[in-house]
């Protein structure tokens, strides 16, 4: 495919995973699946060499605060954190509030984009993306990754992506959710060809701003938060 033409259609799937899912918006959505455990072990071996700098935004609450058992009162919730993590190519940075539930959709998140930045810079599949992403999400990575193989395509710098709000809905229908937003800069993230005459040239042009996606992650019938959409503006700036 020729590289004018493709960087029409291929930017829809740069966008959510690599560079943006469509040149000037990108969407992914379904219905939340009640699905059972999927994949391998819940930590890839991406995620894993992850380093992650946990720092409290502000005093956490003491144990000793709650009120007793004998009063029925919860112990106050921790502090929220900022996380940093650095790993294949991905600096991710979010502000994790305290709540069990928030805290473990944000980590499925951030699992996911680890996973997934990971997968492109081989190119290549991770089962372990199933703990993480389901529906379309799942199947757009598995399409990404197999046209980066077909053509001989590799992603390859740095991008930085900065969750900018998120929020929880545990009230949600059917399935609890958080909505994230995310600002991603990926100027010095580049797919460029790996192989042949052209190896190390761009094989699509760049983007060139920073620019937002909204992503649901919906906790799932077996207990795991898993992304479910995503949607992308890469016309806008954040």
């Amino acid at each position: 495919m020729e590289l004018m033409e493709r960087g029409k259609v291929y930017k829809g799937l740069i966008g959510a995973f690599g560079a943006c899912l469509l040149l000037a918006g990108c969407s992914s959505s379904q219905k939340p699946a009640a699905l059972g455990p999927v994949g391998e072990s819940a930590t890839d071996s991406a995620a894993g060499s992850a380093t992650v700098s946990a720092t409290p935004t502000g005093t956490a609450a003491s144990s000793s605060s709650s009120t007793g058992s004998a009063s029925g009162s919860s112990p106050a919730a921790a502090a929220p954190r900022t996380v940093i993590t650095s790993s294949a190519g991905l600096t991710y940075k979010a502000t994790v509030p305290g709540d069990p539930d928030s805290a473990a959709a944000l980590t499925a998140f951030e699992n996911y984009r680890v996973i997934l930045t990971a997968m492109s810079s081989k190119p290549d599949y991770s089962t372990n993306l199933g703990d993480y992403a389901d529906g379309n999400p799942l199947t757009l990575a598995d399409t990404y990754i197999l046209t980066l193989k077909q053509n001989n395509e590799v992603m390859v710098g740095t991008t930085t992506e900065t969750v900018t709000s998120s929020t929880l809905t545990m009230a949600a229908s059917p399935l609890p959710l958080m909505t994230i937003t995310v600002c991603k800069d990926a100027t010095k993230y580049h797919e460029v060809f790996s192989y042949g005459k052209n190896k190390g040239k761009l094989a699509v042009s760049d983007i060139t701003h920073p620019y937002p996606l909204t992503y649901t992650v919906h906790k799932s019938a077996d207990g795991k938060w898993r992304v479910t959409s995503v949607h992308g503006e890469s016309d806008k700036t954040c």
